[in-house]
């Protein structure tokens, strides 16, 4: 009987034990909040009432270590600041990856300063040639459009009739003519963005080889 005894008393004890370790992790895990009322009392509980969650309030340990800060909620205004300064620095980050990008390109095209110069000058004696040869043209056509208006006012004062063939042909030179003087006035305008954009790439080509 006495043995019997002895082997239910010390089962009982291991199961107060078992007991009590497994427990231990559930004690140790309880925590307090720490936060402040509406009469700015701060207040240590078990939880947080939910009017003053927005508030922010502090996770800390039974031993009083912090835990967690959980911050208060911002206010419309703090939302909007927030959201402008992020957006400004998305925008601030995309036109870095982008100068990034450019600077890569320009590195590719251009070994020197100087081949930035090479480039620029000679893609504007191209356009030069091109303006020069549209400019002998446009002469050359002026000079036939004289000759044939010469010609139908002779023989409009000798009473003849003007055909509708030398008119047709009058207006194809002066369609060539408006065609020409269009051309050229675009690539003046290119040679002046050409101007700018060289400049842009020159100066930036010479900064990347400063750094």
């Amino acid at each position: 009987m006495g043995k019997h005894s002895n082997i239910a008393s010390k089962f009982v004890n291991l199961l107060v034990l078992t007991t009590a370790v497994v427990a231990m992790p559930l004690v140790a895990t309880a925590e307090l909040y720490k936060y402040k009322n509406e009469d700015g009392v701060t207040v240590l509980d078990s939880h947080v009432p939910a009017r003053y969650v927005k508030d922010g309030y502090t996770i800390l340990s039974l031993h009083g270590r912090v835990l967690e800060v959980v911050p208060r909620a911002l206010t419309d205004a703090e939302i909007r600041a927030r959201d402008s300064a992020l957006a400004k620095q998305q925008q601030l980050d995309r036109q870095q990856r982008e100068q990034e990008v450019a600077d890569e390109n320009l590195l590719r095209l251009y070994s020197t300063p100087e081949d930035v110069i090479r480039a620029r000058d000679d893609k504007l004696r191209s356009i030069e040639s091109f303006i020069n040869t549209q400019n002998s043209n446009l002469r050359r056509l002026r000079e036939q459009k004289r000759q044939l208006e010469s010609s139908l006012a002779d023989i409009e004062r000798s009473g003849g009739t003007i055909s509708k063939e030398r008119l047709d042909r009058i207006r194809s030179i002066e369609g060539r003519m408006l065609q020409i003087e269009n051309d050229v006035r675009e690539k003046h305008e290119e040679m002046e963005v050409l101007g700018s954009t060289y400049a842009a790439a020159l100066k930036r080509v010479r900064e990347l080889y400063e750094e």
